[in-house]
């Protein structure tokens, strides 16, 4: 059988670019039977895998455009594919194939944001959406919480999506702590213990709730630095200002996108990692810092308790009190943030990317033999 992977949003640092890379690769490496035909936007992004040695095709075709829906599909008709693995719900309407789809989440449903603010844009999302979930052959949700709320969004078959989690990538693993330290010390002149977010910078990020947060954990005597790891959305330019309208702003450090060798140390050297998010598909971040084992400190929402299970404190994403006071508590024992860590390096050894990718072959192989 021959099956089309849709790599084309790889690259833009996001957590879906991360979940493509590494489900596309585990799935290449895993699955000696099929034969595969790659599909990304451009020769850069798709070097890595020509170690592979499968049939790769250029396709520089925008995401949400009108080129998708008719010229790619167009491409993908070419090919006389079998199954398409789309990782993202950007589907072409006019596509006639079998493929599965992969459902992150629905935060833009739920937290449409600027970038779906305009009446056309939010039409067109809606249309795209729920023509993937409707014409999919399976669907592919990385957690329970999210396949619940497909259910509840739209009307398909329970048993028509099938949940197959994320894990942390290899890369991710238990450092010497002093010599992390030194290193973040070096690169990025951070010189206090401190409190650590990695992620893209939206609303549903909760960013400004932390910062407040941080100035009532300064105010109890707490020294520390907050650092934000991550790519600012030019969608949301306050969110910016909001956090550096943080009394203690001169204790935030905004790195900007680091690569996975900088965040393995930020990850090792960090006091505790906050995931603050009002709305989590997964919560992959929070899952990449356990299996590095430190504290980890999140919000109270269905996903992240599915996700972290015991190894993460929780705490209410709206109540700014609540949240400085969990990580204060945790900061100010360390025999909790020991016991948090070492919960956290059990937990994230249950998830893997080679596990994901066997489950993920496992609905290839239903689509393929209906």
């Amino acid at each position: 059988m021959t099956i089309g992977l849709d790599l084309r949003m790889l690259g833009g640092g996001s957590g879906i670019s991360r979940y493509i890379s590494e489900i596309s690769q585990a799935v290449l490496e895993t699955d000696k039977t099929n034969k595969y035909v790659l599909f990304f936007r451009n020769a850069q992004d798709a070097k890595p895998y020509e170690r592979f040695g499968r049939k790769i095709i250029i396709a520089d075709i925008a995401h949400y455009s009108l080129a998708e829906q008719l010229k790619f599909s167009r491409i993908l008709r070419k090919e006389k594919l079998d199954l398409v693995h789309f990782p993202h719900f950007n589907v072409p309407i006019l596509y006639r194939g079998k493929f599965v789809v992969t459902i992150h989440d629905l935060t833009h449903t739920k937290f449409p944001g600027r970038k779906k603010s305009r009446v056309f844009h939010r039409l067109a999302y809606n249309a795209v959406l729920a023509w993937a979930i409707r014409k999919s052959t399976a669907i592919v949700a990385v957690s329970e919480s999210t396949k619940k709320e497909i259910l509840e969004y739209f009307s398909v078959e329970p048993e028509k999506i099938h949940v197959v989690y994320e894990g942390a990538n290899k890369s991710y693993g238990v450092l010497d702590k002093d010599r992390a330290f030194e290193f973040v010390t070096n690169r990025f002149k951070i010189n206090k213990p401190y409190i650590l977010y990695v992620g893209v910078w939206r609303r549903y990020k909760n960013l400004p709730n932390l910062a407040a947060a941080f100035d009532r954990i300064k105010e109890a005597g707490v020294d520390a630095q907050l650092v934000l790891a991550g790519e600012e959305d030019p969608f949301y330019p306050e969110i910016k200002g909001d956090v550096m309208n943080a009394k203690h702003h001169d204790d935030i450090r905004l790195l900007g996108r680091v690569t996975d060798e900088e965040l393995n140390y930020l990850y090792n050297a960090c006091s505790i990692f906050v995931l603050p998010s009002l709305a989590e598909g997964f919560g992959l971040t929070a899952l990449e810092a356990a299996a590095t084992g430190v504290p980890i400190a999140c919000s109270d929402i269905p996903t992240l308790r599915e996700v972290m299970g015991q190894g993460a404190e929780y705490f209410d994403p709206h109540n700014v009190g609540n949240m400085a006071d969990v990580i204060q508590s945790i900061l100010k024992r360390p025999e909790r943030g020991e016991e948090l860590a070492n919960l956290g390096l059990k937990r994230a050894s249950l998830f893997s990317w080679t596990k994901s990718a066997q489950e993920t072959l496992t609905v290839y192989s239903k689509v393929l033999n209906k």
